[in-house]
């Protein structure tokens, strides 16, 4: 091969190597992003749960205070 053609086939290959690489990585970056939106997006189901039930036992405290007689006040 002449010296042009060594150049060319050089480039190319760091070209396409670099290419590789670019991409490689951003499949990696996706993979990555997936698994954490599942992790958060339970993470978050998990707080939200725990929201509703301290807001249900927050109105059941109001509908029936402990002031001792047990009965239930009006609303």
């Amino acid at each position: 091969m002449t010296r042009p053609q060594v150049v060319i086939v050089t480039g190319v290959s760091v070209y396409l190597l670099g290419m590789a690489f670019a991409c490689g990585m951003a499949v990696e970056r996706i993979r990555f992003d997936q698994r954490r939106t599942s992790m958060l997006d339970r993470y978050n189901d998990t707080i939200r749960e725990w929201h509703e039930f301290r807001m249900l036992t927050e109105r059941q405290a109001m509908r029936y205070p402990s002031d001792g007689t047990g009965e239930q006040t009006a609303p």
